[in-house]
């Protein structure tokens, strides 16, 4: 006789696999598992990351810096680090390559935060990145795009800012075997995750001057996890976050309203499902993905990256001195150092006013002519106030 089995009781299956290990061959419930990880791969987290004091040493901020052995990953490093030195701010890197899993992991632990400037897209650079994810729980992902002129901006006035999911639903990865033959991906969504995230969201985009936030959805297909997230927005902005406009938008009206008239967003707040996708359109008509970073969040911990290596997109040879450089102020303005992340921004829109521009953009310049140009100007900068102080 064939029992039928309750999604309740397929999810229990599932998760004591997960607490008891590896099933003995006869055991059908088969469950396909990442890297060793402290979350593993379909396993929810239900306690906080153990956070350690904040490694500042002498009054110096030390960040992980996680490179690879391609070319790409190379340049990067010599980017991120060049950059750091010619600002002079109290920031010392400790480079960890990729393949020191467990190192980059308790480097990162213990020093909060990390940049990470490689491009890979292969199965196994994606596990070790859902890794880092689950297990510091990076809850949020961030990216601004925002036009440029003269830098293949197809709109002007475009600037949003894009608050989603990072590391719950879809990236739980939970997906097993009933029966032979079958097989189930289960998207798992608690209220207490998407409270978080969404008290996260709000706080950002009040903080950041935001006047209005949409939230994107497909709550007529998927009427119970993302009606959930609808519904529990609506309650978090009628009792605490009123002073900002709350919009509630279908996917397929926000892909429209993107390709005809991104100008019309402000700030856009999604789930996990829909993040990256709506990343890689708002990057697309801003200009492209090598023009700006990303940044993964959670509560004690953040990784820094140009936007290319979040969308893993290795259409390109080289990684943009431009998603370099906006990495670099993000995490400049995240360990306190806010006016050198001003200068070093300025420093980049400079170069673009003056019309010094890499290959990419159909300009003439290297990358590393652009890094040197910025390098170099705030250099002088930094001798004039010298001068000046004497």
């Amino acid at each position: 006789m064939l029992r039928r089995l309750t999604p309740n009781t397929r999810l229990a299956r599932c998760c004591r696999y997960l607490a008891d290990g590896p099933p003995k061959s006869a055991d059908p419930y088969l469950i396909t598992t990442g890297l060793t990880a402290n979350v593993a791969k379909g396993q929810m987290r239900s306690l906080p990351v153990s956070a350690l004091p904040r490694s500042k040493y002498g009054g110096i901020t030390h960040v992980s810096l996680l490179t690879g052995s391609t070319i790409i990953g190379q340049q990067g490093a010599k980017f991120v680090t060049a950059l750091l030195h010619s600002t002079r701010v109290p920031v010392e890197l400790q480079r960890i390559g990729s393949d020191q899993e467990e190192e980059y992991f308790n480097s990162v632990l213990r020093n909060h935060a990390a940049v990470h400037v490689d491009i890979l897209c292969d199965g196994e650079a994606k596990k070790k990145s859902l890794k880092i994810c689950n297990d510091l729980d990076l809850y949020v992902f961030m990216t601004r795009l925002r036009s440029f002129p003269g830098f293949k901006c197809r709109f002007p006035d475009v600037d949003i800012q894009v608050i989603a999911q990072n590391n719950i639903g879809n990236y739980s990865e939970l997906e097993y075997s009933p029966v032979k033959g079958v097989v189930e991906a289960l998207r798992v969504v608690t209220h207490d995750n998407v409270e978080k995230y969404l008290r996260y969201a709000f706080k950002a985009a009040i903080r950041a001057g935001r006047c209005r936030v949409t939230l994107i959805h497909k709550a007529n297909e998927w009427p119970v996890t993302d009606g959930t997230m609808l519904k529990i927005a609506e309650e978090m902005h009628a009792k605490k976050y009123s002073s900002i406009e709350l919009e509630l938008m279908d996917l397929d009206e926000c892909v429209k309203r993107l390709i005809t008239d991104p100008a019309y967003f402000d700030t856009i707040l999604t789930n996990d499902r829909y993040a990256t996708f709506l990343a890689t359109i708002c990057s697309g008509v801003a200009g492209g993905a090598n023009l700006f970073s990303a940044i993964e969040l959670g509560d004690n911990h953040a990784v820094f990256k140009p936007l290319q290596t979040k969308l893993s997109l290795t259409n390109y040879s080289q990684l943009s001195p431009y998603g370099i450089v906006s990495t670099c102020v993000d995490l400049l303005n995240h360990v306190g150092h806010e006016s050198c992340a001003k200068s070093l921004w300025q420093g980049m829109i400079r170069t673009m006013d003056e019309g010094i521009k890499s290959v990419e953009f159909d300009g003439t310049d290297t990358g590393e002519y652009v890094i040197c140009n910025i390098m170099n100007k705030l250099r002088c900068s930094a001798l004039g106030e010298s001068a000046q102080k004497k």
